[in-house]
Order: structure tokens, then C-alpha cells, then sequence
């Protein structure tokens, strides 16, 4: 008799914990993809009890293992708000939604175009979406490297969607691009812009020099130490190298790289 109980109170345990219903949450944007939702079993029966999307009960196969919601069966448009609730019943094991990322955005924004207009030197490029607030980079290939040559704020718009900055081509070929890091951290590059300049090439009056480095015209430059080490960047005709020690020097420059010896 007292096993007949303790089995029926089991029992009766087991039917009620297998009935408690709970329910977990996620909200965001439908972008073109899918959830999918790792559905554990529970003795007969699997944890996912219903799927609602935006408070409508949807009609996912959702007695499986594994089971997606199908948010292009529910008419929904691109960049709509969406709250999904699963309701379970209450386990050993939660259901687990696979890729919650699905309902954040990736990059709310792309280039269309990029150009360099050739008489006045500026680059100017066109974008699809809004940037939000991050700031446009503007970089230039200079010595076998991409170098920020320049910003500009995404208010700056000169017309719709629509941007420009003036860049100092150096002395022949010369690529620029335009970067956006966004808050998620997604990198998004325009496509690169070739210009071949018929700006006059830069040289370096002396190689070995005591406490000046001096160009034969205004240029970009970069100095690196033999551990590989920065000490000056900037533009102008000459930098002022008093404050280093003797040695030898990397300088970058208008288009090219030589070595310096200080005294």
C-alpha cells in the first residue's frame, strides 16, 4: 500500500512539474533571417509548448528536435520590430535559441559609390542607410600600408547620403578608400579609388643628417626606429630630430621609404 502511494505521489509530481509553463523573450528586427531554436525532449513530449511572434501564435513545426521560426510565412517586411515569445514547459533542459543575433542588425548602411574628382582633388562618395554617428575615415595606400589621411563627421552631408574630402595625392598612383567601423563593430569599406597624380615628386636633400630631416616640398611623413618604433608623423618640409639618438631611421614619405643615419 505505502509503495502504491509513494508511486501515485511521484507520479503526480512528475505530471504536474511536466505542466508548469514558462516563457522566454527576445525582441529585435527581422533582417531576411530565421531563429532557430534547439527544442530538448521531455519524455514523450518536447519542452516547446506554442511560439508567438508580435502576440500571433505561429504555425511552426515545432514537435522536433530542432525547428526554425519562419518569420517570411508571417508577411513581415524588412527592419520590422518583432517580439517572439517561447512558451515551454518547465524541464531538466530550457529550449535554446541558436542564432539570437538573427534580430540584430549587421551594417544599417553601404557605399554606393566612390569617387575622386581629378581638377580639385576631392573624394566624394555616395552611401545607402545612415552611418548614426560614427565618423567616416579616409584612408590612402602609402607605403605598402593603409594610412588615415582624414575624417569626416556623418552630419557633414553635402547633399543626400551624399559626402566628400579633399585628400593631397602624392606623387604618382595613388588608391584612397573610405572606412566606417559602426557601434557593433562591423567594418564596411567603399571601393578603392585609383588617381594617377602629376603632382611633383618629393625627395630627401640629405640621408645622413644631424638634427633635421629635410623635403624638397611639402609632404606626408612617418619616422620609424630599427625596433620598428614611431617617433614623428606628420606634414610639412622638414622634421626636427634633435630629441633622437644616433642611429639608424626609417623614414616614410611622399611615396617612398629610405633609411636615415643621425649622427
Amino acid at each position: 500500500m505505502r509503495i502504491s502511494i509513494f508511486t501515485t505521489v511521484l507520479l503526480f509530481f512528475t505530471i504536474t512539474q511536466a505542466s508548469v509553463v514558462d516563457q522566454m523573450t527576445l525582441s529585435g528586427y527581422y533582417f531576411g533571417k530565421n531563429l532557430v531554436v534547439i527544442n530538448p525532449l521531455m519524455g514523450d513530449h518536447f519542452a516547446v509548448e506554442s511560439v508567438e511572434v508580435n502576440g500571433n501564435k505561429t504555425n511552426d513545426e515545432i514537435q522536433s528536435s530542432v525547428f526554425e521560426i519562419d518569420f517570411s510565412a508571417l508577411g513581415l517586411e524588412q527592419g520590422q520590430k518583432v517580439s517572439v515569445a517561447i512558451r515551454y514547459y518547465v524541464g531538466e533542459q530550457k529550449p535554446l535559441v541558436f542564432n539570437p543575433e538573427a534580430l540584430e542588425p549587421g551594417s544599417n548602411f553601404s557605399f554606393v559609390t566612390a569617387t575622386i574628382d581629378r581638377k580639385t582633388d576631392e573624394l566624394e562618395w555616395i552611401i545607402n542607410g545612415s552611418p548614426g554617428n560614427e565618423t567616416f575615415e579616409v584612408e590612402q595606400y602609402r607605403w605598402e600600408k593603409w594610412v588615415r589621411v582624414g575624417s569626416v563627421n556623418p552630419t557633414d552631408s553635402f547633399a543626400s547620403n551624399a559626402y566628400h574630402s579633399m585628400v593631397i595625392p602624392h606623387y604618382g598612383k595613388n588608391l584612397f578608400r573610405i572606412k566606417l567601423v559602426d557601434t557593433k563593430g562591423n567594418i564596411v569599406y567603399s571601393p578603392s579609388v585609383r588617381l594617377n597624380s602629376k603632382a611633383t615628386e618629393v625627395f630627401m636633400e640629405k640621408t645622413t643628417v644631424t638634427d633635421e630631416i629635410v623635403f624638397s616640398a611639402s609632404t606626408m611623413y612617418q619616422v620609424y626606429d630599427e625596433r620598428g618604433i614611431k617617433w614623428f608623423s606628420g606634414t610639412g618640409t622638414s622634421i626636427d630630430i634633435s630629441s633622437l639618438e644616433p642611429g639608424r631611421y626609417w623614414v616614410n614619405y611622399d611615396n617612398k621609404t629610405e633609411e636615415v643615419k643621425k649622427k
